[in-house]
């Protein structure tokens, strides 16, 4: 290495998976990672504000954003005591940060801008199997025009979790994709909602971008799955997102780790 040339900078962390071979002898693992800071970015995705200070109010005639009060309460405290440190941590270490948000989110910020979305496919979308029954089922589980009458029409990030002017903001794979191979980022830590489902496969979540070659870490104290009143104490859609995530797609790490990690830098 020459006199003037600095080593590279590395986030050690301890990853955990679950091992799912042989199958007569399961189990969780941990094995260390080793992640240079120029190719590894923090992901915020899909932190939104309804029900949260400032935001639109969480209206019970839709089931919206993290959908049950007590899901959407611990969301806004693992925003404000589990995200923002960890964005403050990175920041501060100079990890790139990134933020996956809705269309209508991402279309908000002019750093949005300087990456075009993708084009629409061609072609016309085929006609609907079942006509009408998509939107009656959506009626049933979200409320009758939720897109446009619930908190979605107006939501954005909370204020704790707001990215910086030279942080990208995506709302498409192929989007996110081109900014991270102009950047030179293959290692995505991500933080965010929901565990059990757009975490793991909305676009620009995990399961898209592991399919694209990414290696893709959560931090799993820094996430909530959509969890029913019935399953918020156990956290099963947290944990089975966890499971599914640490199975089949890569690591999670533990907030601790990750500030210690980020602070040693």
């Amino acid at each position: 290495m020459g006199a003037n040339r600095r080593p590279a900078r590395t986030l050690t962390l301890t990853g955990r998976y679950y091992r799912s071979i042989p199958i007569t002898d399961t189990g969780v693992e941990e094995e260390p990672l080793a992640l240079p800071v120029r190719e590894t970015a923090l992901v915020s995705l899909h932190c939104w504000n309804i029900g949260c200070p400032g935001g639109p109010p969480a209206d019970p005639q839709f089931c919206v954003g993290m959908g049950y009060p007590e899901a959407t309460a611990e969301a806004y405290r693992i925003m404000r005591e589990a995200i923002r440190p960890a964005l403050e941590a990175a920041r501060a270490c100079g990890l790139p940060v990134c933020h996956v948000q809705a269309a209508g989110i991402a279309a908000r910020y002019p750093h949005w801008y300087t990456y075009k979305a993708d084009p629409p496919a061609p072609g016309s979308a085929p006609t609907e199997a079942v006509p009408g029954h998509r939107k009656s089922i959506l009626d049933r589980s979200h409320g009758v025009d939720y897109a446009e009458k619930s908190g979605l029409a107006t939501m954005d990030f909370p204020e704790v979790v707001a990215p910086l002017p030279d942080e990208p903001v995506v709302h498409q794979t192929g989007q996110f994709d081109r900014i991270l191979r102009q950047r030179g980022i293959v290692n995505l830590i991500y933080a965010g909602f929901a565990t059990d489902m757009c975490i793991l496969n909305a676009p620009g979540g995990m399961g898209p971008m592991f399919g694209l070659g990414y290696r893709v870490v959560l931090v799993r104290d820094a996430t909530l799955g959509v969890e029913c009143p019935d399953t918020f104490d156990e956290r099963i859609a947290t944990r089975w997102g966890i499971r599914y995530l640490e199975t089949h797609w890569g690591d999670t790490v533990a907030l601790s780790d990750f500030l210690a990690a980020c602070r040693g830098l």
